[in-house]
């Protein structure tokens, strides 16, 4: 059994401002960092034996203030598969215009979920029993991921929320 700990980043201008980041690196702002800081806390005690984060400025930076608060201390590995959801035209437009740009240019809901169980599988499913994994990563992959992680079959549910610097803890 491992204890996975699913952590999405902090907020950004686009996330205040209801603004579709996919992909674009949007950095976190200082209401972000402070979220950070107050999630490095939460986890300050926490023993991570391994930390993964994307690597978009918004997650890696959310993680490496957590480790800086770590009492423990974890390395980061950066990993291109935790990248956020390609949204294709809707990038840099407002959210509430998300269907007006399904023009088909838009990272599929199966490449997701292809993306997230392929890190579970070849990542986290070798990890050894007893293990304490950090994930720092987007909303639309954290539910792929966690669909990954818990379902493995059906439909992932979008409805499953994680707020910015909310995080999840697993037994897996």
């Amino acid at each position: 059994m491992r204890t996975v700990y699913l952590a999405r980043h902090g907020v950004t201008d686009w996330n205040v401002g209801k603004i579709v980041m996919g992909r674009t690196d949007v950095p976190l702002n200082a209401e972000g960092r402070a979220q950070a800081r107050k999630l490095a806390e939460e986890l300050a005690d926490v023993k991570f034996d391994r930390c993964y984060s994307s690597p978009l400025s918004r997650a890696s930076e959310t993680a490496e203030i957590v480790k800086a608060a770590n009492k423990a201390g974890f390395e980061i590995t950066i990993d291109d598969r935790l990248v956020e959801l390609y949204a294709g035209a809707i990038q840099g437009k407002a959210a509430s215009d998300w269907d007006k740009y399904d023009d088909g240019s838009r990272e599929s809901d199966m490449d997701i979920l292809s993306r997230a169980k392929d890190f579970s599988d070849n990542v986290l499913e070798p990890m050894p029993d007893g293990s304490t994994i950090l994930i720092v990563s987007h909303s639309g992959l954290l539910k792929n991921l966690r669909h990954a992680l818990l379902c493995k079959e059906g439909q992932v549910d979008y409805a499953v929320w994680l707020g910015n610097c909310e995080y999840a803890k697993f037994l897996y």
